[in-house]
């Protein structure tokens, strides 16, 4: 048809009109934010807050067992998380996806559950500085998994970030025992569960908290049984431990789940890994002033971490702001080099009749 190519010509911009549009979605409705810095700060919340949850899950593994510890701190978020997304769309649909189950698999039950058995033989302060491998492999998962390239002062920050992690295991006296491999193990499921979260940048955080939620307590629920069968549940509630369990499933688990599921499915993955090494210098400053002791391996260790994700942080943080700006460029570029179709007036000019 001689139409067909006229249309061609008449409709090449969809690609522009497109890039517009997502160059327009980056900011937060009404308030004219934008939304990468919107999940940056959830990110950093979410952090702050379990830097303080390594102190307060190692004291109360003195009243509850660990397989007790982790299942009523994720019950106690869910009764808070259910009400909130039980008037919301695709909430069915998300606790039977078998992505959200392995959410659940790998950042609620073997992240928390290998992290609390872990506490057992294994100072609070080590299993915070630990935690600065995570940025290291969710790095690496993502280059793997999502394609994303690195330059060398991303590769040198990792490169330092690992041997902070080094530096921290062998600074426990124990070394680099089972409780220290079993956080390690912990750390990759989290890695896991991050990467993962990346491919759901369009789910509304709550259902998706929620329905993670749900499925990482049935993860738990095998192994509470097993604790049970074998007689090595504890469950000493006194107000402290009530008070700490309140903390750990509302603050720790229901409100950071919200904060992190918002930013890491809208980030890189390298850029949500990179915020969690805020959480080994937290963790280490919260142990430290409950009386654990400093050494200056720990110390060294936490120092070439922070600095490493620093090096990190700061190039991802760049990189984001030149694509957006590139991304705003762009669309205004395309949209303003658009052809004009044959027979249509040109801006600013009126149609002949």
């Amino acid at each position: 048809m001689m139409c067909s190519a006229r249309m061609i010509r008449r409709f090449p911009a969809r690609r522009p009109r497109k890039a517009c549009r997502v160059a327009g979605q980056d900011r937060v409705k009404g308030c004219g934010v934008r939304k990468d810095i919107v999940a940056v700060l959830a990110l950093v919340a979410s952090v702050l807050i379990w830097g303080t949850t390594f102190v307060v899950s190692a004291s109360t593994l003195a009243s509850l067992s660990p397989a007790v510890l982790t299942v009523a701190r994720f019950a106690v978020a869910l009764v808070v998380l259910g009400p909130l997304a039980a008037g919301r769309r695709g909430l069915g649909y998300a606790v039977r996806s078998g992505r959200v189950a392995a959410l659940g698999a790998t950042g609620v039950a073997a992240y928390f559950g290998l992290q609390n058995i872990g506490l057992l033989t294994t100072s609070a302060g080590t299993a915070a500085l630990l935690q600065a491998a995570l940025p290291v492999a969710i790095a690496v998962l993502a280059a793997t998994c999502l394609r994303e390239r690195y330059t060398a002062r991303v590769v040198v920050g990792l490169v330092l970030v690992t041997a902070g992690v080094v530096l921290v295991a062998g600074g426990d006296r124990a070394g680099l025992g089972p409780g220290a491999v079993l956080i390690l193990l912990g750390v990759l499921g989290y890695a896991i569960y991050t990467v993962l979260l990346r491919g759901q940048p369009d789910c509304d955080p709550i259902v998706l908290a929620t329905a993670t939620c749900m499925w990482g307590l049935l993860w738990l629920l095998p192994w509470q049984v097993w604790e049970i069968a074998v007689g090595a549940a504890r469950f000493s509630l006194d107000r402290a431990a009530a008070l700490s369990v309140l903390y750990l499933g509302v603050a720790a688990s229901a409100l950071t789940l919200l904060l992190w599921t918002y930013g890491a499915s809208r980030l890189p993955g390298s850029t949500s890994g990179a915020f969690t090494a805020m959480i080994p210098a937290v963790g280490y400053v919260c142990a430290v002033l409950s009386g654990e002791s400093a050494t200056s391996a720990k110390t060294a260790g936490s120092l070439l971490a922070v600095f490493g994700t620093v090096l990190v942080t700061c190039k991802r943080a760049g990189t984001m702001s030149r694509s957006h700006h590139d991304e705003d460029v762009n669309a205004a570029g395309l949209a303003a080099t658009r052809p004009i179709a044959r027979g249509t007036a040109k801006p600013g000019s009126e149609a002949k009749s």
